[in-house]
């Protein structure tokens, strides 16, 4: 019965924090009146590879120039106008240990956090590369490109290099404000246009440095982050009582194994 509730409570936490992420989505969206695409058809050859260089129909779809004339007409600044853009590294399978530092891949991480990784270097090896920092928003530039997910406290850890580290060099955009708007369908949009056109996606970091960024008023940024930092809490809670029932069940077993018959 006390597992039962522990559960149905767990699933509460769940909604409410899936609830909160949803609301903070929205008041983005509000803010911006981005409407959805009216059609996809495809400007012709000439119209536009002149202009880009690019040979796969996907970039030249009216959609993404409409999302980018609708951006710009709010204040707006490129990435790479708001955060500087560090790479990681590829540890090879060959450095992979069943115990050490852990080694996160696109795999192992979300929007909502980063999981446990079966894999692991030797701290030793990896002295030098960088770690994640608070505020540091790690983003997937291949495989599944365009996930972000803004990292709460410092964390020792390295990533693939499938996977770049932003860090904010300026005060006017907050950090998990800036990791909502890259997951959001504005920012996805245009990494769908610029790694499109590949067999296995992959997403140039100089292509992610002109990714246009909607620079809404702070008082609207810190609504967004608020509602966002309450969303991953509720979440936070939620696996914190899932361990508990798993606890409770695994000793009610142990209990009823030494039980006297």
């Amino acid at each position: 019965m006390l597992y039962k509730r522990e559960r149905e409570r767990e699933r509460e936490l769940l909604d409410e924090s899936d609830y909160y992420l949803r609301l903070s989505e929205w008041v983005l969206l509000e803010s911006l009146l981005l409407g959805q695409p009216k059609n996809i058809s495809v400007q012709s050859f000439s119209q536009s590879f002149g202009i880009s260089g690019r040979l796969d129909a996907e970039y030249y779809q009216p959609k993404f120039e409409r999302l980018l004339q609708k951006l710009k007409q709010y204040r707006h600044k490129t990435l790479g106008e708001l955060v500087d853009l560090q790479k990681s590294v590829e540890a090879g399978s060959e450095n992979y240990r069943d115990e050490g530092l852990p080694f996160v891949r696109v795999a192992d991480f979300s929007k909502f956090g980063i999981s446990q990784t079966d894999k692991f270097v030797s701290p030793a090896d990896f002295a030098d590369i960088i770690r994640p920092k608070k505020d540091t928003i790690l983003l997937s530039k291949d495989g599944t490109v365009g996930i972000a997910y803004c990292v709460p406290s410092d964390l020792e850890v390295i990533t693939s290099g499938a996977i770049v580290h932003l860090s904010l060099k300026t005060d006017e955009i907050l950090p998990d404000y800036l990791a909502l708007v890259l997951n959001s369908e504005a920012v996805q949009l245009q990494a769908q246009r610029d790694a499109g056109g590949s067999i296995i996606q992959h997403w140039k970091p100089s292509e992610i440095l002109e990714v246009v960024i909607p620079v809404l008023p702070k008082e609207i940024q810190q609504v967004i982050s608020d509602k966002v930092q309450m969303s991953f809490e509720l979440k936070n809670q939620s696996e914190i009582l899932l361990e508990q029932a798993k606890i409770l069940v695994e000793n009610e077993i142990e209990n009823g194994m030494h039980a006297t018959p």
